[in-house]
């Protein structure tokens, strides 16, 4: 079963600052972008 959209953003929604700055690293590391 495929993850929606609104599972995402609710996940993220409940997240601290300190956790999306995590997210945002692996999401930089695991496709080779930057999000600067």
């Amino acid at each position: 079963m495929a993850i929606s959209k609104d599972d995402i953003l609710n996940a993220v929604s409940e997240m601290s600052v300190m956790d999306l700055n995590e997210l945002v690293k692996a999401f930089e590391e695991k496709f080779g972008v930057s999000a600067a």
